[in-house]
């Protein structure tokens, strides 16, 4: 399947392309997790613009069969920690266990190796906790994520608590598992890199003040 599949790097905010993989986005995530549209639609147009003060890149990327969107992903790659931030990656329904979810996280980390002349560090990004889930079909699917994203090469960090705030209005607080793709041929993932991607993800992703809970309940769990 994934031989008739392409990349495409999303430009214009408008379209058919935008407004499939806008689907896909609403289909593939719980209200809880789900970022407001048109907030979407910023990040397609910032990654016209360049890197912001020269600190943040961003991309919204598709893979397109025809010109049919079957899966995205959304990352922003921050160059001072050298980071990318896996905000979100979903294919199709109809498209899962045919290979296309493990060729869309391939294309997305090659995208962010060739973001600088220095090599990134890697990707980061967050997941379920599965044991905070309480329905036994959705626990079930986090933990499948989770060993998907396991057998693609990432790296897990059970102890670091990742809470996060809500995302709208009556929306709850989510608490979040870290995982770590690696660019870079570190034997050891050293507790500072742990902390800068929790500045990518808390401090950058999510807008939070390093004086929030938040941020201070997520350093405190990061072991020497």
């Amino acid at each position: 399947m994934t031989d008739l599949i392409s990349l495409v790097e999303l430009r214009e905010r408008y379209g058919p392309l935008v407004e499939q993989a806008l689907a896909i986005y609403e289909a593939s995530f719980p209200a809880e997790e789900r970022d407001a549209p048109e907030n979407l639609v910023r990040q397609i147009r910032l990654s016209t613009r360049g890197a912001a003060d020269q600190e943040k890149l961003y991309h919204f990327l598709v893979g397109v069969s025809g010109e049919e969107a079957m899966a995205l992903s959304l990352y922003s790659y921050h160059v001072r920690q050298r980071l990318g931030y896996l905000a979100y990656m979903a294919i199709t329904a109809v498209s899962r266990g045919q290979g296309l979810g493990s060729w869309m996280f391939s294309q997305t980390m090659e995208s962010l190796a060739q973001e600088a002349d220095e090599r990134p560090f890697g990707m980061c990004w967050e997941v379920e906790r599965p044991s905070d889930i309480q329905n036994p079909q959705e626990r079930q699917f986090a933990e499948r994520r989770i060993r998907f994203y396991e057998r693609n090469g990432s790296i897990l960090f059970p102890e670091v608590e990742l809470l996060t705030p809500p995302v709208g209005e009556g929306l709850p607080e989510v608490t979040y598992h870290l995982m770590y793709y690696p660019l870079s041929d570190e034997p050891i993932i050293a507790p500072d890199r742990i902390r800068a991607m929790v500045d990518v993800i808390l401090l950058e992703g999510y807008g939070v003040a390093p004086e929030s809970h938040y941020y201070r309940r997520a350093m405190q769990s990061i072991r020497e």
